[in-house]
């Protein structure tokens, strides 16, 4: 079946019949209206980070991001929709929800990953011409954490047969930098009038404005969050969740592509990153049956992924791809 293929007329009637009407109710402007990007990669946990911004504006802040705005292309729920048509629908849809913001001087939220930083800094410049206060607020997470995050999410969508999208590693990674790229970018221009760093567990480890001494040191918090260690519990959970979701992963019967790739990868960082970490003395019991289990799931899904291989060295070392963080990983 084909996607359905909405023309400029048709999309502009979803905008202003359902898309508007919905987020912009009524037609009062904000006195003090304010623009926020909310950043952080995919899987990091960016919804508590909007718990602040929603607690000190007016009532009724907007919270725009793509994800949900493809909830209003007809081919949303049709797995074989061709995305590309769906996704030329929701950046336009995206973009005229963040003029209407702009134009009506309605205070917004603006959620994503950013890859396009000089884009996304001229946006926040263009709402401050405009009279709005501007704040940048990132979401520190590893990207062990939220690239289980993001996998586990597919596999469960898969599990309940709901529309599935498979995350990238490669999409997930560049999204994880261009956090780093965006507040290095803002602490050196000083492109906004606030500056504040969450990490996962909603802590705020950095929160300036521009009346302070600047946004010195902004970067560096962010790379702590991403870095910082699990705790023994969390580190738990993160290893369980692993190995539950790989579990469900090998049972199919056709394990969807690119979700292999993505296992091996995690399984690799458990070994060098989360494993050594768990605040328990090496070569215990508890460590060397985490062990085993990892990398006896490591080989059946290297097996997966590449199964014309030869055999594979069990004391050969795991090789893990140079990645962002060095630090550990944490919720």
């Amino acid at each position: 079946m084909s996607t359905p293929t909405l023309d400029d007329t048709a999309r502009e009637e979803i905008l202003r019949r359902d898309i508007l009407p919905l987020y912009f109710p009524g037609q009062e402007a904000d006195p003090t209206p304010t623009f926020t990007l909310l950043s952080g990669q995919p899987g990091s946990g960016r919804s508590r980070g909007a718990a602040q911004p929603r607690s000190e504006s007016t009532p009724g802040l907007v919270v725009l991001n793509s994800a949900e705005l493809r909830g209003f292309h007809p081919a949303f729920f049709d797995s074989g929709a061709d995305s590309s048509e769906v996704a030329q629908a929701v950046a336009g849809w995206l973009s005229a929800c963040i003029r209407y913001a702009r134009e009506h001087h309605r205070s917004v939220v603006l959620e994503g990953s950013f890859g396009n930083v000089p884009a996304v800094v001229g946006t926040a410049e263009r709402f401050a011409a405009e009279g709005f206060t501007t704040r940048l607020v990132v979401v520190g997470s590893s990207r062990a954490e939220s690239l289980l995050s993001v996998t586990s999410g597919y596999l469960r969508d898969v599990q309940a047969r709901r529309r599935a999208t498979l995350p990238r590693r490669a999409e997930h990674d560049d999204a994880f930098h261009a956090t780093r790229r965006l507040v290095e970018s803002v602490e050196q221009s000083g492109g906004v009038d606030r500056v504040t760093v969450v990490a996962r567990d909603g802590q705020h480890v950095f929160d300036a404005t521009r009346t302070e001494p600047g946004f010195a040191g902004a970067g560096a918090a962010l790379v702590g969050a991403q870095s910082a260690r699990m705790s023994r519990f969390d580190a738990t959970q993160w290893l369980s969740e692993l190995h539950h979701v790989t579990d469900f992963a090998v049972s199919l019967r056709s394990m969807p592509d690119g979700v292999g790739e993505l296992l091996v990868n995690l399984h690799e960082t458990a070994l060098r990153e989360v494993i050594p970490r768990l605040h328990v003395p090496a070569g215990g019991k508890f460590t060397t049956a985490i062990e085993q289990k990892t990398v006896a799931a490591l080989v059946t899904l290297r097996q997966s992924v590449t199964p014309t291989a030869g055999p594979i060295d069990l004391a050969a070392p795991v090789v893990v791809p140079g990645g962002p963080e060095r630090g550990g990983v944490s919720r």
